[in-house]
């Protein structure tokens, strides 16, 4: 960006009367630059500014009066004629005008002098680009320090797009923002246009904002109004009208007893974003929307709607499956006084169901996967904020993606992050990397999560062909909860091709976590093993799915041909144990009196399978592993990988490791990359070497990727 620092006149420089903290007022209106000059529009600018009784400047005065007038920041401005247009720091300009008219009157102004008013520091900007000076008063506005509000944001973000043609891209890359947030400003957006449109459209304030937005972001509400995504438009009107009449004042003609009509205002129905959640819940049950527009109560309509009951009955059923497969599991700690509880369940579930259908099922439920088939995964991703990592961008993935580095470096963060992606808004993936994290075997306590969840986390990607992103933060709820030992709300808000899904946990001291969401989906099976974490459930279903798929013989088959020729059969036993049977033993004993590299072969070669059309993540995959299995591993790992469809993901910090995979020449090690993890000026970088290439490396100069 060009730039001239020169001195002026308080009086050669003019307010900016499309300053963008404007644009939701009602008498707002867009001003060209050969009118910007004019005394009229200075002067409502002005009063934009300062505000009634000087309100929004009071601070400013203070500080100006006890300190001087303190040239720290920059005040940005461009040439209009003779005068020049303030760009950035009008709210500064406008205490310096309002002082200066003090000043002349001999009206007290504390430290400043004449000089503060007669030669004010800017700096002129020149640049080519319009819009440049915008994206650098949008860092100042939308994450600084004097933020603005919500709608004034995403009416920035909009003329960024349309008015000086910046692509998506460039506005995220140039504000920090995510694609998913960019979109979700420009849908709320046209919703609020529409809005201000009808005839309600002179009852838009600013703190209607987050209605729009929830509006925009429910698919249950979206489909309601007909969303119209590639034109940002609802197009069913009769809907669209209906729902504005809700969030706004209505007048209505009523008879008293005498026969006399007159007009009564009504008040909004919905005067809170959290409200739009509830209506979602119904919006398709006519009848309880009607029962909500004659009560004027959103309450009435949600509790009298059967399609908000159906919702509560699948819910209380998936958590008695919830809760019975966890009683199951841990049945060995049962007391007599939990056999009598367990009775009195059973004799209520009994009363609930005729006779044929008493035996309940217990299977535990997933998350459905957004994509019915998998035909490519994951082609990049962008690391934005995680852990440690930052601004990270990995590109050219392919079957299989090494993640080589030293220590402390992000490897496993990277892995990580490949899995909460797919995992878009489930919770649990969450839960789960921080039990391992904090390792513990079991539950773990809702402190522990407060206390470890402090940064944002931020991923995007590309994953069979279709982009998506998820955002994950700690917030303090607005929603109407109780706040008794309340600790925070972890919230994930997901995108994938439009579809936008949402989960959130309210944590408390002294009480179970409270897991809320109206759907939750996955981009496809994955999961992530480590020689530090172990996930006996995990590994029993996939053991029951290698059994069911029939090539757990061929896992069996490769321990006893390359590592124990003793070795006979492997069986699943009471209590989710692995038992093995060998020629060499009497009697069957657990897995794990066997070496790790047994366990960590036989672990990583069942989920491969289980994780067919999906990912799999591998941590320190050479862990315990000697390199001459390495080899034969890597070669019968890749055969399953094409055999199950799986994407691969592995750390190590073992040069041996990625000679295993190269020296295995499988394929021609056409499907192997690799990416080198380091630190370059206090920030970890990730550098990409091609399967060929990593290969000719090797063989030249004997490359060392760490």
């Amino acid at each position: 960006m060009d730039s001239n620092r020169i001195t002026k006149h308080i009086d050669r420089l003019l307010l900016d009367p499309n300053n963008y903290r404007f644009v939701d007022k009602v008498e707002y209106k867009v001003i060209p630059d050969e009118q910007v000059s004019d005394e009229k529009v200075q002067q409502r600018t002005f009063n934009f500014i300062v505000g009634k009784n000087n309100e929004n400047i009071n601070d400013l005065i203070v500080s100006f009066k006890t300190n001087g007038f303190l040239d720290i920041g920059q005040i940005q401005v461009k040439a209009i004629g003779d005068k020049y247009l303030v760009l950035e720091g009008n709210r500064r300009v406008a205490t310096l005008k309002f002082l200066y008219d003090e000043f002349k009157r001999g009206n007290d102004v504390g430290k400043l002098i004449e000089s503060n008013f007669k030669s004010i520091n800017i700096v002129e900007i020149t640049e080519e680009d319009p819009a440049q000076h915008l994206i650098t008063m949008g860092l100042h506005h939308i994450s600084g320090k004097k933020r603005w509000s919500a709608v004034n944001e995403a009416q920035f973000v909009s003329d960024l797009l349309y008015k000086y043609n910046k692509t998506e891209e460039e506005i995220c890359n140039s504000l920090g923002i995510t694609k998913q947030k960019l979109r979700r400003n420009l849908r709320t957006l046209s919703l609020i246009k529409q809005y201000k449109d009808s005839d309600y459209g002179d009852q838009f304030k600013t703190e209607m904002y987050s209605i729009f937005e929830t509006t925009a972001g429910s698919l249950p509400m979206k489909e309601w109004i007909k969303w119209n995504e590639l034109d940002y438009k609802a197009t069913n009107m009769v809907n669209l009208e209906r729902f504005f009449s809700w969030i706004s004042q209505t007048e209505e003609i009523e008879s008293n007893d005498s026969g006399e009509e007159h007009t009564v205002i009504k008040e909004p129905i919905i005067s809170q974003y959290r409200q739009i959640r509830e209506l979602a819940a119904f919006i398709n049950d006519e009848k309880a929307v009607e029962r909500m527009e004659k009560s004027r109560s959103i309450a009435e309509g949600y509790s009298l709607s059967d399609e908000v009951g159906e919702t509560k009955l699948r819910n209380a059923l998936a958590n008695i499956k919830t809760d019975v497969h966890a009683i199951f599991n841990f049945s060995e700690y049962m007391t007599n006084e939990d056999f009598s509880e367990v009775l009195k369940l059973r004799d209520k579930l009994d009363r609930l169901t005729p006779t044929n259908f008493a035996l309940i099922k217990v299977n535990e439920k997933n998350a459905a996967k957004y994509f019915q088939s998998v035909h490519k995964h994951f082609e990049n991703i962008n690391i934005i904020q995680y852990r440690k990592l930052y601004d990270i961008h990995v590109k050219n993935l392919s079957r299989i993606n090494i993640f080589a580095g030293g220590n402390n470096l992000g490897k496993t963060s990277v892995l990580e992050a490949f899995y909460l992606l797919s995992q878009l808004n489930d919770m649990n993936a969450l839960f789960e990397l921080e039990r391992y994290r904090g390792k513990f075997y079991n539950e773990f306590q809702s402190k522990w999560f407060d206390k470890n969840i402090t940064n944002g986390i931020k991923i995007s990607g590309i994953f069979n062909e279709i982009a998506s992103d998820i955002c994950i933060q700690k917030e303090d709820t607005t929603e109407n909860i109780d706040k008794i030992d309340y600790l925070s709300t972890i919230k994930i808000e997901a995108q994938v091709d439009g579809t936008e899904l949402e989960s959130c946990v309210h944590l408390y001291n002294n009480r179970e976590p409270d897991l809320r969401y109206a759907k939750m989906q996955t981009l496809c099976q994955s999961a992530l093993t480590s020689p530090y974490r172990y996930n006996i459930n995990l590994l029993s279903k996939a053991h029951n799915h290698a059994i069911r798929e029939k090539y757990f013989d061929d896992i069996v088959d490769f321990i006893r041909e390359h590592m124990d020729a003793s070795i006979e059969k492997i069986d699943l036993v009471e209590n989710n144990r692995f038992m093995v049977t060998s020629t060499k033993l009497n009697t069957a004993i657990d897995i794990t009196k066997y070496g790790e590299g047994m366990q960590r072969v036989f672990e990583i070669a069942l989920l491969m399978g289980y994780n067919a059309n999906g990912i799999l993540c591998i941590d320190e995959i050479d862990c315990a592993i000697h390199h001459l299995l390495l080899v034969k591993f890597s070669r019968f790992l890749q055969q399953l990988a094409i055999k199950f469809n799986v994407q691969v993901f592995l750390s190590t910090h073992s040069k041996e490791c990625i000679d295993a995979f190269i020296e295995a020449k499988y394929n021609d090690n056409k499907e192997i990359t690799a990416y080198s993890l380091a630190e370059e000026n206090g920030k970890i970088v990730c550098k990409y070497v091609s399967g060929e290439r990593l290969e000719s490396l090797i063989q030249s100069i004997n490359f060392d990727i760490r």
